[in-house]
């Protein structure tokens, strides 16, 4: 009887082999390690830390980690290489799938003020997710080599090491002079044109015989500041409000500014309903929680009817040293010049000149990673001085002010949701609700769509219709956009450019 079991359980071994356990192929998660990105006092320091981050990685113990040669390596056997500055999260999934990668992990490192401040992604390159993130830095006189492997260990959920470390937001950034001589020069160019305007732009404007009246407030807008004109904007049905952390922001949202990561300028050509109107904007950080933004907007018809220029200056501050409950928020705030003349053709026809002043403050929080949320007082207040040459009146006209209240969503790295609603602050004004989407392919095109509908408004069936396209060239973005509105003859097209310094 034994012997034949035994023979029994010799054939089942035969017939079904035990597999061998290879660790390295079935429980090693691969792993590839980009360089950091240096920032401060690191010349004689990056490499090392670069180094060490490998060592740290490797020392979890499920790994099979491949520095930054190997991945190079790897990518040019297929003839390709990994891009300079590749810390888009796209880009490193793009490396992590190319060299078949499970994981992938990036940032940056810090040194400054006897500190070392270390920021560190970790990537599931299968899920396209983000795994954890890390931001800390260590107390004055901390080696960086314990801070490194104070990131690493939190990065996998670890919070035992004893290294004194606090929250990092990121490296300083000191551009105090830019940021200070900029909002001179272009404020006091805007005031300088604005009063040169109004003082000799009416010249059968006579001040001794002048009446002065005020005018009363009217709630509904008509200056060329509340016209949607940058593409990706527009393409969104205008709901930019929850979005502004860009080039196209400054007219949308001061508090934004808080938010841009880089330099950027853009540029934009709008043809609409026989008005030529252009704008150009340029962005900065001027400390790491101080952001600021200025714009020239010009709106004139083709005969120069009327003309409208404005000078904007935003600035913004993000509260980042807060509990750790609360996730960061920024204010802002948007000073505007206006100057604006009219050329009446006809006897009957008005013409006269205009100077104006106007405010618009702002908020935007980051909830969290995907979710913000913001809102905006626009024209709070807007006051123009007008010399009227067709009555012979002068007196001030306030403009009319809105608000503005939305949100955006990121479902994962290339959904992008949206939602804005203007609320009534006067009784001509209506609800205003609109929506867009943005879905990114192969990280070079994005394709957009909107909708805006008045609500509870006299006109009745009055949607606006968009959509746009959007072309990435590494340094500069090419976007368009198109609006149709049921209740107009006249479609709206927009371009507009964004470069990256």
């Amino acid at each position: 009887m034994k012997s034949i079991l035994v023979c029994i359980t010799i054939t089942v071994f035969i017939a079904f082999p035990v597999p061998a356990q290879n660790k390295t192929e079935s429980n090693r998660i691969r792993i590839g390690i980009l360089n950091l990105d240096g920032f401060g006092d690191i010349s004689n320091v990056i490499e090392n830390a670069n180094d060490k981050l490998v060592m740290n990685i490797r020392d979890v113990g499920f790994y099979d980690a491949y520095d930054y040669r190997s991945l190079q390596n790897a990518m040019k056997k297929i003839g390709k290489g990994i891009p300079e500055h590749c810390r888009d999260p796209r880009c490193v999934l793009d490396v992590g799938n190319t060299t078949r990668m499970d994981r992938m992990l990036y940032g940056s490192f810090e040194m400054s003020d006897n500190r070392c401040g270390i920021s560190l992604t970790l990537i599931d390159v299968v899920r396209r997710e983000n795994i954890q993130v890390v931001n800390i830095q260590g107390a004055p006189g901390v080696p960086y080599a314990d801070v490194l492997r104070a990131a690493v260990a939190r990065l996998h959920g670890s919070l035992a090491d004893s290294t004194k470390v606090t929250l990092y937001h990121g490296p300083k950034v000191h551009n105090e002079k830019q940021f200070l001589y900029s909002g001179i020069g272009l404020g006091g160019s805007g005031l300088l044109y604005g009063v040169i305007n109004y003082v000799i732009g009416s010249r059968n404007f006579n001040p001794l015989e002048a009446e002065y009246v005020d005018d009363e407030l009217a709630s509904l807008g008509s200056s060329a500041a509340m016209i949607p004109l940058f593409a990706r904007p527009a393409a969104l049905a205008n709901a930019y409000v929850a979005a502004s952390d860009d080039a196209y922001g400054v007219l949308y949202n001061p508090a934004g500014m808080a938010w841009v990561r880089r330099p950027e300028a853009a540029a934009v050509y709008q043809f609409r309903f026989g008005i030529d109107n252009i704008a150009a904007t340029y962005v900065n950080k001027a400390t790491r929680e101080i952001g600021f933004g200025h714009a020239l907007l010009y709106s004139a018809d083709r005969d120069h009817l009327m003309t409208e220029l404005y000078f904007v200056s935003a600035v913004a501050y993000k509260f980042i040293h807060l509990p750790s409950f609360i996730r960061p928020f920024s204010l802002g705030a948007s000073l505007k010049v206006a100057s604006t003349r009219v050329k009446g053709t006809m006897e009957d026809s008005p013409s006269g000149t205009a100077l104006g002043i106007g405010l618009d403050l702002g908020f935007l929080w980051e909830i969290n990673d995907q979710i913000r949320y913001g809102f905006l007082f626009k024209n709070l207040p807007l006051l123009n001085r007008w010399k009227n040459e067709s009555t012979n009146k002068s007196y001030f006209e306030p403009g009319a002010a809105t608000l503005h209240m939305g949100g955006s969503f990121k479902a994962g790295y290339t959904t992008f949701l949206i939602a804005e609603g203007q609320i009534p602050l006067g009784k001509e004004q209506a609800w205003v609700m609109s929506g867009g989407i943005e879905q990114e392919i192969f990280r070079v095109i994005f394709i957009r769509a909107g909708l805006q509908k008045e609500i509870f408004s006299e006109i009745k069936n009055a949607w606006k219709v968009t959509s746009g396209f959007g072309i990435n060239f590494n340094k500069f973005i090419l976007d368009g956009s198109y609006e149709y509105n049921t209740n107009k003859m006249f479609d709206v097209i927009n371009v507009s450019l964004k470069i990256g310094i």
